[in-house]
């Protein structure tokens, strides 16, 4: 085919469709390996109350009646954080083994659905860009959260950590959503609406964990300071919503609880300390998170926004401030678990972190991609007048140099943990190559024995076989690790099993 007639056949409709269809099809493999998953660890500690009412026949009403019996109890003997007690108590495998299943389908649709609205509501709402610019561009921001999160397991597979931290990100995120969208609402009814929804929001949102719940509080200051500044009609509904948020951030640090889970981490930091190595790691895990797929998500950004940043009103008048206000924000997050001593947090924590540096990096990229064109359009400093790009001329360069750059990123990808490089350590790698290789098969097997072992009521002390067969992707044989005698009092109490312990192998 000659290059004239190929680039009039790469329109901006088929390469939107294009990127639809590799992220549907990247995502395929995560749900698909959901239904070799199971429950472990936290699921059957933060369910016990709620695993005993439906066993007793109690119905789906009565679990939610035991989810808040159960919250109560977290309050006073662990944490504060009510809506992810809550929540985690509705893990899906109390209502049958078989169901855990569902977890991904939660946690990895909600994740979607939260970045979905967002950017919609940014570049179609604001920046008054066509569906075909934003699906391409949400497609791109999606595929790199998704395919290259730092720890896949407790992103999208493990129910507990995904809702204590996966899903109470993406709520955030639908809340700032919300928080523009009433904004710019300007029917009596439409504010009405939009006001209520966001003070729900914000009273879930209050029972999420502290890097979360901080780093909502600061972007609320931040759009207050522009909203009063501005003297926006609804301000004083955000004031409000913004009060309620940290009056619960107290709410939540009262807890009794929360003194008996400080006494297990090993000592924390004074405030300025904590700051300070917020400053560091923070910048330390910019610069580690760099990579070609990034490069490609800006570039394919731009691409299809330098358009809406033309025409937009926006001035793009301070990139400097901008970008040094952005960076404070993405580090005063990691604040919280470094001032109580558990370092960055868990691989849950550490995600949020990574989903929230690909937003704000792809937010600065286009705010000085609009500087430029405001300062080209000007003549300033002695640039030349920026042109108009001829779309039919650079498509295919663009298209050629996106894709090339896109497969050595994936090919030169190599996770913390791995001894190989290659796109078999992206997500959807992980998945396909845990089925295909016959460990989720393996795993299944096994542990639908140990379920069959832990409800038959004949087994009142059960011994465990170690599954040692574990895909990549989920969370292992947690029986054998580290907090062996907590987790097997877990499985014992969940159960109601007088024992349980582990078949150790003879050497």
């Amino acid at each position: 085919m000659k290059l004239p007639a190929l680039r009039q056949r790469i329109t901006s409709r088929t390469l939107c469709w294009l990127c639809v269809a590799v992220l549907l099809l990247s995502l395929m493999p995560l749900y698909a390996l959901s239904f070799f998953n199971h429950a472990c660890y936290d699921d059957f500690g933060f369910s016990i109350l709620t695993h005993n009412a439906v066993r007793d026949g109690k119905g789906f009403f009565g679990a939610v009646k035991a989810a808040f019996d159960n919250t109560v109890s977290i309050r006073n003997t662990w944490e504060g954080t009510y809506t992810t007690s809550f929540i985690s108590a509705l893990q899906p495998a109390i209502f049958g083994e078989n169901l855990y299943w569902i977890s991904t389908f939660v946690l990895l649709t909600f994740f979607l659905f939260a970045v979905w609205v967002f950017l919609r509501e940014v570049l179609i709402r604001r920046l008054k860009a066509d569906q075909t610019a934003f699906w391409m561009a949400f497609c791109c921001v999606a595929f790199t959260m998704v395919q290259f999160v730092p720890d896949l397991s407790e992103a999208f597979f493990w129910f507990n950590g995904g809702v204590a931290y996966t899903i109470m990100w993406s709520l955030m995120l639908v809340r700032l959503t919300v928080w523009l969208r009433l904004d710019t609402a300007e029917r009596r009814g439409a504010q009405v609406g939009w006001s209520l929804l966001l003070v729900t929001l914000t009273a879930l949102l209050g029972g999420s964990k502290y890097t979360t719940l901080l780093f909502a509080l600061l972007a609320d200051g931040l759009l207050l300071w522009y909203a009063f500044r501005q003297k926006r009609p609804v301000r004083w509904i955000q004031l409000l919503c913004t009060v309620l948020l940290a009056a619960l951030l107290v709410f939540s640090g009262m807890a009794p609880g929360n003194a008996v889970r400080a006494a297990t981490l090993s000592g924390g930091l004074s405030a300025p300390m904590a700051i300070a190595q917020a400053m560091f790691f923070g910048v330390s895990l910019m610069g580690h998170w760099f990579s070609l797929p990034l490069m490609v998500v800006w570039a394919v950004v731009v691409w299809q926004l330098s358009d809406s940043l033309r025409m937009s009103h926006l001035r793009f008048g301070h990139p400097l401030l901008v970008t040094a206000g952005a960076i404070c924000l993405f580090c005063a997050q990691l604040t919280p678990t470094l001032f109580t001593g558990n370092y960055l947090g868990d691989g849950r924590t550490v995600n949020t972190y990574f989903f929230t540096f690909v937003l704000l990096s792809c937010a600065l990229v286009l705010y000085w991609a609009g500087w430029l064109i405001r300062r080209c359009e000007s003549g300033e400093e002695g640039l030349p007048a920026l042109p108009k790009p001829d779309r039919k001329t650079v498509r295919l360069t663009i298209v050629a140099a996106v894709v090339v750059v896109l497969i050595i990123g994936c090919v030169s990808y190599h996770p913390e943990g791995t001894e190989s490089y290659g796109p078999q350590n992206m997500a959807a790698g992980s998945a396909l190559r845990s089925m295909l290789g016959g460990e989720a098969s393996a795993y299944d097997t096994a542990m639908d024995q140990r379920d069959q072992q832990m409800i038959d009521p004949e087994q009142t002390d059960v011994i465990l076989r170690p599954v040692t067969t574990i895909p990549d992707a989920f969370m292992g044989d947690v029986p054998l690790g580290e907090m062996t005698d907590y987790v097997q009092s877990l499985y014992a109490e969940y159960y109601l099993k007088n024992s349980v312990t582990i078949e150790m192998e003879e050497p």
